[in-house]
């Protein structure tokens, strides 16, 4: 009996990786910036194969880059306060500062996670009737 296994699993050789071929492209101005706009720190080339193969690298926006760092830090923070509240003895209860803290961070998080600009300032004393 053959073993097809080999077959089917065949690494693919060195030879069938190396790039060879070589095209040129030209590009007006306008195709030329919107170019290196897109490829960011990469290659012309190393984009443009890239973006052929479809395995360029997800954009980021930078909203939700600081979105995560502003989850991150208010995590950590839950986090230190969870490590506090299982160092306490099991009969002690919570003091009101600590239980002031951790509705605080709730509280926090709650606001970061609803507001209708997520990470800009709240907004909550704008509903007050001004007229009075």
């Amino acid at each position: 009996m053959k073993n097809s296994f080999n077959k089917i699993y065949k690494k693919e050789s060195p030879e069938s990786l190396l790039r060879t071929h070589c095209i040129s492209v030209r590009l007006n101005q306008d195709e030329l910036q919107l170019l290196n706009k897109k490829r960011g720190d990469k290659s012309k080339g190393e984009w443009l194969r890239l973006s052929l193969l479809n395995k360029l690298p997800a954009v980021v926006p930078a909203i939700n880059i600081q979105a995560w760092k502003t989850l991150g830090e208010i995590s950590q923070k839950l986090n230190k306060i969870v490590a506090h509240l299982d160092s306490k003895s099991q009969g002690s209860s919570l003091t009101k500062t600590e239980l002031f803290v951790v509705k605080r961070q709730i509280s926090e998080l709650r606001l970061n996670l609803i507001t209708a600009n997520l990470w800009g300032a709240s907004n909550e004393g704008n509903a007050e009737d001004k007229a009075r």
